[in-house]
């Protein structure tokens, strides 16, 4: 076990779908900089989508919602515990992302005219936009980080953030999960993309893993966060998703009583994650 030390411009933690993005985004932004992306599996296959997606649960395209509409209606379905700046701020430039991901090569449905093929699910705009081939989206954020020469950690867990005399975030520690050595990050800037949290404890069952969620998204971005002083807010909205498991009887019956799922309003209706 030893201790190594790295120094870059911008660090980015959480190679699953939106640090790949905010990493290209920074390299796109300045060639020269040293973009390092932090993951603690593989980024090849790692988040909450590491398997793909079947659409965008909340895509603001124009003709269909606007970023008001959205705002109004997710700040309603959630009782009003929303950060609404927050919300425009995603609704505003979802389209944009969205036009991006599709240069990109990511496959989203589209009609006879070539608009996006939006459904509507939501009780006032729409916002679905199916992803035929969602199952490849990993692999085409892995093709532009090669592409823009983003420089990839696997497997190094993210701890705590450093900060300077001044309070101002210079980096992180982390530690290989493989060899237990120990990694000491610094970085002028850092941007935390470590996902939702799958579960703020254990589930009924009491097994680890026995969540709906991705459990690998354990809120260890939070967790970072608050350590370092960032103020945390929205955590008191979350979903819950109770499955009824089908009667042991015969095959048939089973196949004709397939799980349902009922969920509550939710946070997660900000982060654009398809089910």
């Amino acid at each position: 076990m030893e201790t190594i030390s790295h120094e870059v411009d911008v660090l980015v933690i959480g190679g699953g779908t939106a640090g790949p993005m905010a990493a290209v985004k920074a390299k796109q932004a300045n060639p020269e900089l040293r973009v390092l992306l932090l993951e603690k599996a593989n980024v090849k296959r790692s988040g909450a989508i590491s398997m793909g997606m079947d659409g965008l649960n909340n895509a603001v395209v124009p003709g269909f919602a606007t970023p008001e509409q959205y705002v109004r209606e997710i700040t309603a379905a959630n009782d009003g515990i929303v950060n609404q700046k927050t919300l425009m701020a995603y609704a505003r430039n979802s389209f944009g992302m969205i036009e991006e991901l599709d240069r990109w090569g990511v496959k989203f449905e589209k009609d006879e005219t070539g608009d996006y093929a939006m459904r509507k699910v939501h009780h006032l705009g729409t916002y679905v936009l199916p992803m035929p081939e969602g199952h490849d989206i990993k692999k085409v954020l892995y093709r532009q980080l090669k592409r823009t020469r983003v420089e990839v950690t696997n497997r190094l867990v993210a701890t705590r953030l450093l900060t300077d005399d001044t309070g101002r975030i210079a980096g992180a520690m982390a530690f290989d999960c493989r060899t237990a050595d120990f990694h000491v990050i610094r970085a002028k800037s850092v941007v935390l993309c470590t996902g939702a949290a799958g579960r703020l404890g254990l589930p009924a069952s009491g097994y680890l893993f026995g969540t709906y969620e991705n459990p690998t998204n354990a809120g260890d971005g939070y967790s970072m966060a608050y350590h370092a002083g960032a103020e945390l807010s929205g955590i008191e909205c979350f979903q819950i998703n109770p499955l009824i498991k089908p009667a042991p009887t015969s095959p048939a019956r089973s196949a004709a009583t397939p799980p349902t799922r009922a969920a509550s309003a939710s946070s997660s209706a900000t982060t654009g994650r398809g089910r």
